[in-house]
């Protein structure tokens, strides 16, 4: 829908492509949340199916690794064949790494713990290339984006909320959707500017609204955490 959307909304501003836009979305969020997945997964299993992944960690490596460079013999090419080709190697990439960073955790126990400091960086370090790249823009338009992010935040909360409760959820799960619906993501938003060559404009939204909802949701958490849900009753 993101993809939609944008060729909807911002189609006249500047120049949307459909499915590259999309292959970058299955790039930046897809493949990263599959390779977790298939992390997960392989904490349950046994020592048998464990060495079937290596296995195909080994085939899904080399897969990927010809894909990719037989992508990038295409240049510059945006058609579905080449972009079909990119996004079956990045497939086949979130299998190889999936299992690599298992077999990492399995020898270094505290790896899991250490990732989430690694997200942050990145997110800071995106954050700060984004805001170096559109200074001149920011400076302009600053002070209206602080303003739009912040209406944008809090009405995700607010209908997420408000819209779970008529449709008569728990407030715990009104709760989870006012969240979920409030917090966007920022790092997608930044990799598709970046991939549009408009990180300094575009990308200027993100970078705006990432700070303020990590303060804002950490603020709208620790206030439920303190007054607790104390029973699963639907409204009326």
């Amino acid at each position: 829908m993101t993809p939609f959307w944008m060729k909807v909304l911002a189609g006249s501003l500047v120049e949307v492509r459909f499915m590259s836009m999309m292959t970058e979305i299955v790039k930046i969020v897809i493949v990263p949340i599959g390779a977790a997945l298939l992390h997960e997964y392989l904490k349950g299993v046994s020592s048998v199916v464990l060495r079937r992944f290596t296995v195909a960690q080994v085939v899904c490596g080399l897969a990927c690794v010809g894909l990719l460079s037989s992508r990038a013999g295409w240049g510059g090419d945006t058609g579905g064949v080449a972009l079909g080709i990119e996004l079956t190697g990045f497939l086949c990439g979130a299998v190889a790494f999936g299992v690599s960073y298992h077999q990492l955790t399995r020898r270094f126990a505290r790896l899991d713990a250490t990732m989430p400091f690694f997200s942050m960086a990145g997110i800071v370090y995106f954050t700060t290339i984004t805001t170096a790249a559109g200074r001149n823009n920011l400076l302009l338009v600053g002070g209206l984006l602080i303003v739009v992010a912040a209406l944008h935040n809090t009405a995700g909360y607010f209908f997420g909320y408000w819209l779970a409760r008529l449709a008569r959820l728990d407030k715990a799960s009104c709760r989870t959707v006012a969240i979920e619906v409030g917090l966007q993501n920022g790092g997608m938003a930044s990799g598709l500017a970046g991939a549009m060559g408009k990180l300094g404009t575009v990308g200027l939204a993100a970078a705006v609204f990432s700070p303020w909802m990590n303060i804002s949701g950490s603020i709208l958490a620790n206030i439920w955490r303190r007054h607790p849900v104390d029973d699963k009753s639907r409204p009326g």
